[in-house]
C-alpha cells in the first residue's frame, strides 16, 4: 500500500468515525493503519443480558482491502448472552490466530457475519454506497434478530 493509499484510507476512516460518533457517541479507531474501529457503547435491544456492548470492528487491510472488501466479523463482550443465558450461534469465544488470542485475552468474543452484497461508496462519499455505516447497521440488525441466532 502506498503512502497516498494509506492516507486516503485513514481519511475515509476518520470521516466514517465522525458519522458513527453522531449516532453512537465515543468512537476510536486505528489512526496509524486503519485496521480497527471501536464503539464504546453500542445499544442492543431487550432480550440480551446487558443494554449496551462494546464493538470492535476488524477492518480488512492490504491490497485490496477496505473499502473494496467488506468487514467479515466484529468483536464484542465475551460475556454476552441472551437474558435467559442461552448460547448464541455465530458467536465465538475461542480462536486460533495470534490476533484472535490477543482479543480473547482482553475479554472479547467475535461474531462472524458475511455480507452478501457489497458495493462500496466512492472515496469519502460514504452515504452513496456501502461503508462501515452500513456494516454497523447490519450489526444492529444482528442484535435485533435473535431468532436467526438460535436464541
Amino acid at each position: 500500500m502506498t503512502d497516498q493509499e494509506r492516507q486516503q484510507r485513514l481519511g475515509r476512516l476518520q470521516t466514517e468515525a465522525l458519522y458513527l460518533a453522531r449516532k453512537y457517541g465515543s468512537i476510536n479507531y486505528d489512526h496509524q493503519d486503519g485496521t480497527w474501529l471501536h464503539i464504546a457503547r453500542f445499544p442492543v435491544v431487550p432480550g440480551w443480558n446487558k443494554p449496551f456492548v462494546e464493538l470492535l470492528l476488524d477492518i480488512p487491510h492490504g491490497t485490496p482491502g477496505y473499502p473494496q472488501i467488506a468487514p467479515a466479523w466484529f468483536w464484542t463482550d465475551s460475556d454476552l448472552r441472551t437474558r435467559e443465558g442461552h448460547p448464541i450461534q455465530h458467536f465465538f469465544i475461542t480462536g486460533s490466530s495470534h490476533a484472535d488470542l490477543q482479543h480473547l485475552e482482553k475479554g472479547w468474543g467475535h461474531f462472524c457475519i458475511h455480507v452478501k452484497s457489497w458495493r462500496p461508496s466512492p472515496g469519502r462519499a460514504i452515504t452513496r454506497g456501502d461503508s462501515l455505516l452500513t456494516y454497523v447497521e447490519a450489526i444492529r440488525r444482528v442484535f435485533h434478530d435473535r431468532k436467526r441466532l438460535g436464541t
